[in-house]
């Protein structure tokens, strides 16, 4: 039966803050049973809900970062549209907003138009709205006090359906309503520790859009320049670069949990490596960040691999230095792909990314952006002031460490590759503040000291592949390696020659 829009309008506007955890269905009763015990004698309920997905074919509402949907609970009918909004650590902040309609089929202008972007074709894309994918669970909800109001706990069972086919949806939300924060995380920890629960960036709709081939989820292998304001203090820049890092990180643990690729380990690998960057900086000023630090420090310990992969993915890729010459000693160059994929341990990172310690430092770290403690003189120093002293002193550490030796060999390169790599990742943190040109000019022979030191782990593993196979010219082909390197070493040394000549971009 056809049905008429809703003759009158009901704008609710809510910024949505909760906290996601995503866990495996068979673990259903085990988190029934822990959801009973914290919510103890509060008020439950349970209720059917099935929601449908809207977009034009050509996602003009998703280009915007906007999900619409109508939610349906019996006979009753809600859309609602969520906008831009952030996830950290698995805190989900949107603008929603929600009407009353009595239609299987959305309208947008049930909404106040003052929420759409200038210019926003509202018209148009109502027009081509068209069903993307549904999504239908079974929700338990209880309202556990909290402070002046409540936090409302959630547990989600059902499936999301599109182009005939499904996937599970089985996660723990955590809605803070006029609640305390805290405990909502001291709830999710309990969630995390005794389910195996895990930090959720992706939601229902994401999913669904995944589904559906409307989307894909590729892996970050590129840092940017985290988009300071230089009248911010430092308190406020370095919480910002910490949720760039985090989400950085958090991206690429989301396209590791859909499609495991060494890609994705290499996003969480920078991502991890970044948030330990900002991390030392709080450490500057008194804050207690050492227990995070550590724990980083031990999963980078697990993605050691990745750095031999790496070096024998350079001897190996068609558009490398090496292939041609490699392809012409078969033996060897077998031998290398062998060696190649023998060392990636996707199994490892995995069940990695699965254990509680990994799990609670992306919570926590999300916890830290949202809480941003903050020393008093986190509140008082000018960023971008102690962005220009704070890259004087890093920079002068690394520079004074790459004239150490006036002759540098390889072993010299390879123990200067960690401080080079925090040192450049640091400008991703403050470097927006400054000139762009000179930014770039500064980094770029520094940049290319790195993929240099990169290239000699490579030759290092070629010397050590022609070592261990048989039945090769070992002698001419070590002699090669040897011929290799030196070049290599020369063109690093060019580069650190330009290098140490580079203005600092940092002064004014």
């Amino acid at each position: 039966m056809k049905q008429g829009k809703s003759t009158r309008k009901r704008e609710l506007v809510s910024q949505e803050i909760e906290l996601k955890l995503l866990v495996e269905p068979n673990q259903r009763e085990a988190v029934l049973r822990l959801c009973q015990q914290l919510a103890k004698d509060s008020d439950s309920s349970t209720l059917e809900l099935t929601n449908a997905y809207f977009d034009t074919d050509d996602l003009q509402l998703r280009q915007h970062d906007m999900g619409l949907r109508i939610r349906r609970r019996g006979d009753e009918r809600e859309q609602t549209i969520k906008l831009a909004g952030q996830v950290l650590g698995g805190m989900h902040s949107r603008p929603e907003y929600n009407a009353v309609i009595t239609s299987d089929t959305p309208d947008l202008t049930l909404f106040e138009e003052d929420i759409w972007p200038d210019e926003f074709p509202v018209f148009d894309i109502q027009r081509e709205l068209v069903e993307l994918f549904r999504t239908d669970f079974t929700r338990h909800r209880w309202k556990i006090p909290s402070g002046e109001g409540v936090i409302e706990l959630v547990f989600d069972e059902g499936h999301i359906v599109a182009n005939d086919q499904s996937r599970p949806i089985c996660e723990i939300e955590l809605e803070v309503q006029g609640g305390i924060a805290a405990d909502a995380y001291k709830l999710a920890r309990r969630f995390i520790t005794r389910v195996n629960a895990r930090v959720g960036s992706l939601s229902k709709a994401a999913r669904g859009y995944l589904l559906a081939q409307k989307s894909v989820l590729e892996p970050f292998n590129h840092a940017h320049f985290v988009h300071q304001q230089p009248q911010d203090d430092v308190g406020t820049g370095l919480y910002r670069a910490l949720a760039y890092a985090l989400q950085y990180w958090q991206h690429n643990d989301a396209c590791l949990a859909e499609q495991p690729n060494v890609r994705a380990v290499a996003g969480i690998t920078d991502g991890i490596r970044l948030c330990k960057v900002v991390l030392q900086q709080l450490a500057l000023f008194e804050l207690d960040v050492s227990d995070h630090i550590a724990r980083l420090e031990q999963m980078l310990g697990h993605l050691g691999w990745l750095s031999r992969y790496d070096g024998l993915n350079e001897l190996t890729a068609e558009d490398g230095a090496y292939h041609r010459a490699l392809e012409q000693n078969q033996k060897l160059y077998e031998f290398i792909v062998e060696q190649q994929e023998h060392s990636v341990q996707l199994e490892l990172v995995v069940s990695l990314s699965k254990r509680d310690d990994y799990q609670l430092t992306l919570f926590e770290l999300g916890e830290l952006c949202s809480e941003q403690p903050r020393h008093e003189q986190l509140m008082q120093v000018p960023l971008k002031q102690w962005a220009t002293q704070r890259l004087r002193e890093d920079w002068q550490q690394v520079v004074e460490a790459f004239t150490k030796h006036q002759e540098m060999r390889a072993d010299h390169y390879l123990k200067l590759l960690p401080q080079l790599q925090s040192s450049l990742q640091l400008g991703y943190c403050v470097g927006y503040l400054f000139d762009a040109d000179d930014r770039e000019l500064f980094r770029a022979p520094w940049q290319d000291l790195m993929r240099g030191i990169r290239e000699i782990m490579a030759l290092k593993l070629l010397r050590e592949a022609i070592k261990d196979t048989d039945e090769i010219n070992t002698e001419k082909l070590l002699g090669w390696q040897e011929v290799q390197l030196e070049s290599l070493l020369y063109a690093l040394e060019r580069s650190r020659r330009a290098a140490l000549k580079q203005e600092p971009y940092w002064i004014v």
